[in-house]
């Protein structure tokens, strides 16, 4: 796990070096073991001039012989990559007796050279053999042509600047603000923000750069910039696929898990946990236990005599599989004191991912440097309540004159309903209108009622997204638009979860905040050789009364008191201390900020900040004009 940058000149311009090493230290979190420095120009012709970058976090093969930027041995190419590759061992033989095109022996034992190697053996296609998480930039000396690549799920990041003067991409925006002595904020980074809680890629919060989307490869060549899908999630769906009876899938599952745990403990370091104490992340200490692994560094946040704590759990779970367990005990003091750096290592705004800042936080002062989480078991295998609540309210429009009702209690419940029931209530046939329901946050009437100018750049809309729509998934292109209906609709809301909120939120988050602390997070549920095997089976052994069913059937050994325990996420007390708590002091100052007077209504602000008072609204709404606030203060 590392941080990569780099700088394009198209005109034949020198880079600026002491420039491009401040913006590469900006990233020192992502990769403090070491650091590297590549350029590439001729002063002689007006060709581009490069300049590669890299901090690295030393996971796989703690050599310096693993330094990057990592060149060719001919000199032609040069790497820089962030990311793991799990199967690198095995691409590794299948390189090494092909050789002869690529140079002799291996120099090192990391999955960078392997990727270096196979990339020039193969190009692009060399993205369909890597299972992992990556985004890598390579540099053609010769061609003078950038290739960049960016995993299935968009596990890692890779966002860019491009003009015609050059091109500038980042692990992280703020290394390219840094270089760029600054950004503006974008209109509709922010109006997706409101809507959805997160910056839904392409968009990022400046206007100008752009997020590579998970899936695609980009090609940089004389100023002109190609972008170019390799991978989809719909190629794992078969829409006219009949559902597969789940009795023949139990040790398939099984066995898949399997498969991926042990692929994602491959590293020269310790590899933890996080144990939270749900039934996610308790799976993945059993099955790292029955893959083998010996030795099990724990980590779990407390909120002492809280009701969101889950200490009793986290412990439980420790107990049965014999971990070494370290409890970080969180008080809403640390979080106070800490909120400067939060947002800091935010990056763009989001109304997730604190819970992993404190927990990557706690993994980084037990001495670990990798950890395996839980994410994507409720996106894989249906422990969200819209797996049971899409599929029920699409029946409920479905029955005779159900619509006919809904629009009359759109009018005359307009003052009872919540905003978005409102919505669906209006247009209950928009597509998957029942997602945005459940994920999206506040309405276009809601954002007009707080004054907020900018609601007609909506961020559904095509002409700015191109063809994505960020609470869609498309088959093929905007044409097909996946729909959750009918036959296999369970599979449609696993694409629609895991396209829209796991990766725009929780991989985003993840990853920004895990990297604070210098914390490799890998997510073994997260592999697409592992929903390739469960999708299938996913209509057929899901039990809306026991969601979780199938994992608790391949893992085996769960202990009962964590499988029927009320569902909880892995959240903090925000709700008590927004309301009663010292944050709330900030969070009403936000408020009456005087930059907000350009963006919101002062007294439409404090009358939403009185509606969470009264525990009329959830507290994500106010926390949400919270955080942007401080992007824009």
């Amino acid at each position: 796990m590392c941080g990569i940058f780099g700088v394009i000149n198209f005109n034949g311009q020198p880079v600026d070096k002491e420039r491009i090493l401040s913006a590469r230290d900006v990233l020192a979190h992502r990769g403090p073991d070491d650091s590297g420095y590549y350029e590439s120009c001729n002063h002689t012709t007006i060709q581009p001039c490069i300049a590669l970058v890299h901090r690295r976090l030393s996971i796989i093969d703690l050599s310096p012989a693993a330094h990057q930027p990592m060149v060719s041995e001919d000199g032609r190419y040069v790497i820089v990559f962030n990311g793991e590759i799990y199967n690198f061992e095995e691409l590794r033989k299948e390189v090494g007796s092909r050789q002869s095109a690529v140079g002799n022996k291996f120099k090192t034992n990391s999955d960078t050279e392997v990727i270096l190697k196979l990339y020039v053996l193969e190009g692009p296609e060399c993205l369909n053999k890597l299972r992992g998480m990556f985004a890598f930039a390579i540099w053609d000396d010769k061609e003078k042509r950038l290739f960049a690549a960016r995993d299935r799920f968009g596990i890692k990041p890779f966002y860019y600047l491009h003009n015609d003067n050059e091109f500038i991409f980042s692990s992280e925006l703020k290394a390219i603000k840094h270089y760029n002595n600054g950004l503006t904020l974008s209109m509709q980074g922010m109006d997706a923000f409101l809507r959805t809680g997160s910056v839904p890629a392409p968009l990022t919060i400046y206007e100008e750069t752009k997020a590579l989307l998970p899936g695609h490869w980009l090609q940089c060549q004389m100023s002109n910039v190609q972008c170019q899908k390799y991978w989809r999630f719909t190629d794992l769906i078969n829409i006219h696929a009949s559902i597969q009876p789940y009795s023949h899938a139990q040790h398939l599952i099984r066995d898949s898990l399997l498969d991926s745990i042990r692929a994602h403990m491959v590293s020269d370091v310790e590899v933890g946990a996080f144990l939270s104490g749900g039934i996610d992340s308790t799976a993945i200490v059993s099955l790292m236990r029955q893959a083998g692994h010996e030795k099990i560094k724990t980590i779990s946040v407390t909120f002492p005599g809280n009701k969101l704590d889950e200490s009793k759990y986290s412990n439980l779970a420790a107990k049965k599989y014999e971990t070494d367990h370290f409890e970080y005990r969180l008080q809403e003091d640390e979080l106070i004191n800490d909120f400067d750096k939060i947002i800091e290592a935010m990056d763009q705004p989001t109304i997730d991912g604190i819970n992993t800042y404190f927990v990557s936080k706690a993994a980084a002062s037990f001495g670990l440097k990798v950890v395996l989480s839980g994410l994507g078991g409720d996106e894989l295998l249906g422990g969200y309540p819209s797996f049971i609540n899409i599929p029920k309210y699409q029946r409920i429009k479905s029955l005779p004159l159900a619509k006919q009702l809904m629009k009359a209690a759109s009018v005359l419940l307009k003052n009872q309903l919540p905003a978005k029931a409102i919505e669906y209530f209006n247009n209950p046939d928009a597509l998957n209108a029942e997602y945005r329901l459940i994920r999206g946050l506040f309405t276009t009437e809601e954002l007009n009622q707080l004054g907020w100018p900018h609601t007609n750049i909506h961020p559904y809309n095509h002409s700015i997204a191109g063809e994505y729509d960020f609470m869609n998934v498309w088959i093929n292109d905007p044409s097909t638009p996946l729909r959750v209906t009918g036959k296999n609709n369970l599979v449609m809301v696993s694409a629609l979860e895991s396209c829209v909120y796991m990766r725009n939120q929780l991989l985003r988050d993840s990853d920004v905040f895990s990297m604070a602390h210098s914390l490799e997070l890998r997510v073994p549920f997260v592999d697409h050789l592992l929903y390739g095997a469960v999708l299938p089976y996913l209509d057929s052994g899901f039990d809306k009364n026991f969601p979780k069913k199938m994992l608790v059937d391949a893992t085996g050994d769960l202990p009962d008191e964590i499988v029927h325990r009320p569902k909880q996420g892995f959240t903090f007390p925000f709700a008590d201390w927004i309301r009663s708590g010292k944050i709330k002091e900030a969070v009403n100052e936000s408020l009456v900020n005087k930059k907000m007077e350009d963006y919101f209504n002062t007294k439409a602000l404090l009358n939403l900040s009185d509606e969470f008072q009264q525990s009329k609204i959830h507290w994500s709404r106010i926390w949400t004009i919270y955080t942007l606030s401080k992007f824009l203060t």
